[in-house]
């Protein structure tokens, strides 16, 4: 099986064999290396170089400890290095001398009979483009095409940056798009009102046609897809994948994952009512955002959706109603728009909980600054949310 399909966790010497003995070239997405990347300045860089290269280009493979003869595969002699040292090191190098930090790498090492290792390094095309190598005053972007690596003129320059603002587009124009057909009941029964909050993770890659999850692995994971606040759900297959229901006459919610990637979680009822006055409970419900949230993108994660992703919050019906954050529920100023697009976050890659909270931070700072706060009040000063 060629390693471009392979299960990269199951690649073993065989599947190393087998580009020998069909001969296999290197091309566009591959790449063999005889040695490791050495300790000077000078190997650093080219390590630094191919790397950037295949993300800012089509992905790929570098495969370290076989060697090539006139660019085609001919032996596997292995190298003779601590694997989880040498890894390590370049986890760092990549991590302290590429910006943006390329998301998504893998690296691993794979036993060979004669007693020596290969290093598998599997670099996803990049979906946030491009990635500058900086190093030791180096300032430079670097891209592949079948004949190796170059760096990119200013058109293809200027393409690969068109090619990140075009993903946010598209994520901006699917999120507005959902939240009409979902309001307006044409993708079902309509979501209830009373004011309506939805959250959508949306993988950069979404729109490339890469990404077509198996819908029986998601069924598995169901239990960390709950709808937020649910205590009771419904799960199901639908057209689009694969969705859990809030149970209930109406429809109070779901959380939808979509083939694609994205996931789309959706709560109904956020507004609450006293006499003459209608208003938000806010810690009540960042608390249960806090809560879902992470557990949501820990699944992604396990289920094979690609980072970088894009974050998105927005608020519908609720123009008008306070957003209370104190004891006092008259308190605060009533939220001015709707729906209220808070501002998009990026997630580069998969981490801890406060990764996660520190990444969607300016989108509840700004809903803050709606009601008159510079800032939410409900983060501690590491970026952890705290309500």
């Amino acid at each position: 099986m060629s390693i471009e399909k392979a299960d990269f966790d199951a690649i073993a010497e065989q599947d190393l064999q087998e580009l020998v003995d069909a001969q296999v070239p290197e091309g566009l997405r591959l790449e063999f290396k005889s040695e490791i990347y050495g300790s000077s300045d000078k190997d650093k860089r080219e390590l630094l170089k191919d790397i950037s290269a295949l993300a800012n280009s089509h992905g790929g493979h570098l495969v370290i400890g076989v060697k090539e003869n006139e660019g085609v595969a001919a032996d596997i002699p292995g190298v003779d290095v601590n694997s989880d040292d040498e890894i390590l090191r370049m986890e760092r190098m990549v991590r302290d001398a590429t910006e943006p930090p390329i998301s998504g790498i893998r690296m691993r090492s794979i036993s060979l009979k004669n007693n020596r290792k290969v290093i598998l390094l599997r670099i996803p095309r990049s979906w946030n483009p491009p990635h500058r190598v900086t190093f030791k005053g180096i300032n430079r972007f670097y891209i592949r095409h079948s004949a190796g690596v170059h760096e990119p003129s200013v058109e293809e320059l200027r393409a690969l940056f068109d090619q990140s603002s075009t993903a946010l587009e598209k994520a901006r124009q699917f999120r507005n798009r959902r939240i009409n057909e979902v309001c307006s009941g044409e993708d079902g029964s309509p979501l209830a009102d009373e004011g309506r909050l939805f959250m959508h993770i949306v993988p950069t890659a979404a729109f490339s046609g890469r990404v077509n999850l198996d819908v029986e692995i998601i069924h598995k994971s169901m239990k960390s897809f709950k709808p937020i606040g649910a205590l009771n759900f419904s799960p199901q297959f639908n057209f689009h994948g694969y969705i859990n229901k809030q149970e209930g006459s109406e429809n109070l919610g779901y959380t939808q994952i979509f083939r694609n990637g994205i996931l789309e979680a959706t709560k109904a009822y956020i507004v609450r009512s006293q006499v003459g006055h209608s208003f938000i409970l806010g810690l009540d419900l960042e608390k249960e955002i806090f809560h879902h949230m992470p557990m949501y993108l820990n699944r992604l994660r396990d289920i094979g959706v690609p980072p970088p992703l894009i974050i998105m919050f927005t608020f519908e019906g609720i123009k008008g109603k306070n957003y209370v954050v104190g004891e006092n529920t008259r308190g605060g100023h009533p939220l001015p728009y709707s729906p209220l697009f808070l501002p998009e976050c990026f997630l580069e890659d998969y981490g801890e909980d406060l990764d996660y909270h520190r990444a969607v931070r300016p989108a509840f700072d700004a809903l803050w600054n709606a009601i008159g706060f510079s800032k939410s009040q409900f983060f501690n000063d590491e970026g952890r949310w705290v309500g």
